[in-house]
Order: structure tokens, then C-alpha cells, then sequence
């Protein structure tokens, strides 16, 4: 039986027990932060193509409604839409079992040590925690935009970065799906369904088998490499280094305290967790800038305009290794 059939018992089982379902809950707030970035991506690129009537002040756009079309940005969108689909295609049209049930010391101790002992602060716990994803994956990356929008006019970088937080986005959901339905791992509260599961269990349905790895986790961590790659690279929010320096702190702490708090609310291990900070911080980091953009570089001057680019690329000929630069003024 696919999960879309058996998802109105699932909203019956939930509504039974006081909340909403975690799951459906973190996909509608990553579902509201892509529609925010699609509400931005439409008002650029109509500003960003001389056919269209500017929308907002573009000192520089696409040539026409054809080259936005083909534009880095929009294939950029097109990934996206593709990851998204595979990814919701994983999540309503699979049927996980549960395959992963042993406890560990590990996990055992950062569960007793984290979880929050009265129903009440672990609700508000887990309320919290889609608080901080949302200001991950959706606030800071919007807020990157809209400053380098600000600073610049540039509507095709804008929609540059408006592409590359979708696809980030959409591929770590993607990812963070296909793990969960492989790994199959009982949440933490699973071995207490049946005897005296809490007031917050969630017991009947799919999502008491998909702990591994978090959902908020990954999703949080990708949207914090999204802004910082942002802040660094592109100095979407100023050239200081405050401007570039902070808004990855931020981050990177709302990411944290994301996972932290859905171990506090008894919704994942710890385990859950820490390897969904590493793959969110892979995805948001490397498919915003792919693994060769890591050695390229650039010089922009105050008004964040580029005055010079760079590129270190490795090379092997007649016996010899070493490096070679490009440097574009």
C-alpha cells in the first residue's frame, strides 16, 4: 500500500494525539521557502530580461526572455523541480519497513543527556526546531538574495543564487528521503509504542520508521552552506568581513541549534543527526559551487561588481604534476 493512500490514517493517528505530523510539518516549511524563493525568482526574472517591463531596478539582466530561459539560473531551476519530484515521488510512492532497531551506547547517552523529560517542553522543543529550519533553509538564503539585489542590480547573479538554493534544496530533500527509506531506523520513542508511548509518540503510520537521518538536520545544514557560500564567495551581504564572516555563524548556528532541538524533543538520535549535518553541509556547499569552483576565485570592488576572476586547475604532462592559473581582468 503506497504512503499517499495511507496518509489520511496517518492525519487521523496524529490528530488523535494533539500535533502535527513532524514530517508533513518541516516539508511544508521547506514547500513555503520555495515558493517564497519562486515569488522572488518571478519578480527578477521579469526584471531580468529587456523584453519585460523591469519590476525592480536591474543595472544588469538577461538579453532577452530566450537567454533567461537558457540562463545558469534556470537549469539551475529545472534540477530543481527534477529533484523535488524524484524526492516526492520516494516519499508517497514507497512503503518503508523498519530495518534498524538496536540501540547503541553512543546514541543512548546523547539521548538521556538532551531529551526533555515533560511532554509540554518536548513539544516546544519541536516546535523550535522547524523555527530555526525555516530561518536555514528559507530566511538567510532569501535574505543573501535580496541584499546582493540591493547592493548591485545585478538581477542574473540574483537569479544565479535564486537556482542554486532551489536545486541545493531540493537535492538534499531528495537525499535526505532516499536515506530514511533505505536506513529504515525506529525513531527514539518507537520501543515504547504498544506499552506506554508518551503523550507526543507517533506511532502509527511510516514516520516511526524514518529517524535516519534528520530531515531538519539535513535540510538546515544545506541552507546554512547555501548562505555562507553566498556571504564568502559572492559577498552577498558587503565585502567587510563581518559581512562575509557573520551571516555563516548565524548559520551555521541556527543549523545546530535545528538538530540539537529535535533530539530534545525526542525525534531523533544523535546519530540521526550528526550525519545529517554532513550531508546537508556537502550538498548546500558543493552543488552551489561544484567541486572545481572551490579553487576559483574573485575580486570584486565596494559595490560588489567583479573586477577580476581566477582559476586554479591541476594538470599532468610528460611526467610532471603541478597547477596551473587562469586570471581573467
Amino acid at each position: 500500500m503506497s504512503r499517499a493512500i495511507r496518509a489520511p490514517e496517518r492525519r487521523k493517528i496524529a490528530a488523535s494525539k494533539g500535533g502535527a505530523i513532524p514530517g508533513a510539518r518541516a516539508r511544508s516549511i521547506v514547500l513555503a521557502g520555495c515558493m517564497a524563493a519562486t515569488l522572488l525568482a518571478a519578480v527578477v526574472g521579469a526584471a531580468g530580461a529587456d523584453e519585460a517591463r523591469p519590476a525592480v531596478a536591474c543595472k544588469r539582466r538577461h538579453a532577452s526572455r530566450a537567454a533567461f530561459l537558457r540562463s545558469a539560473g534556470s537549469f539551475d531551476v529545472y534540477n530543481g523541480l527534477f529533484w523535488a519530484g524524484a524526492g516526492a515521488a520516494i516519499h508517497f510512492g514507497t512503503d518503508p519497513s523498519r530495518r534498524w532497531t538496536h540501540e547503541n551506547g553512543f546514541d543512548a547517552g546523547i539521548r538521556s543527556g538532551l531529551r526533555l523529560d515533560r511532554f509540554g517542553a518536548r513539544r516546544d522543543a519541536d516546535a523550535a526546531s522547524d523555527v530555526f529550519l525555516a530561518l536555514s533553509v528559507g530566511g538567510l538564503p532569501l535574505a543573501a538574495m535580496g541584499s546582493e539585489l540591493a547592493r548591485t542590480g545585478d538581477c542574473i547573479e540574483v537569479w544565479d543564487m535564486v537556482g542554486q538554493a532551489f536545486e541545493a534544496t531540493t537535492l538534499a530533500l531528495f537525499v535526505t528521503e532516499s536515506i530514511k527509506v533505505a536506513a529504515g531506523r525506529e525513531r527514539p520513542f518507537g520501543r515504547r509504542c504498544g506499552v506506554d508511548a508518551p503523550r507526543d509518540a507517533r506511532c502509527g503510520g511510516d514516520d516511526r520508521n524514518l529517524s535516519f537521518v534528520s530531515g531538519h538536520a539535513t535540510l538546515a545544514a544545506a541552507g546554512a552552506g547555501v548562505t555562507c557560500r553566498f556571504a564568502l564567495e559572492r559577498e552577498a551581504f558587503g565585502s567587510s568581513r563581518a559581512a562575509r564572516v557573520a551571516p555563516c555563524v548565524l548559520g551555521a548556528a541556527s543549523a545546530f541549534l535545528a538538530g540539537t532541538l529535535r533530539v530534545a524533543s525526542d525525534r531523533h538520535w544523535g546519530s540521526d543527526v550528526l550525519v545529517g549535518f554532513g550531508v546537508g553541509a556537502l550538498v548546500g556547499s558543493l552543488d552551489v559551487w561544484g567541486p572545481f569552483d572551490w579553487l576559483r576565485f574573485e575580486k570584486r570592488d565596494g559595490g560588489g561588481r567583479i573586477e577580476a576572476t581566477g582559476l586554479v586547475l591541476p594538470f599532468a604532462q610528460g611526467g610532471a604534476v603541478g597547477a596551473r592559473l587562469a586570471v581573467v581582468y
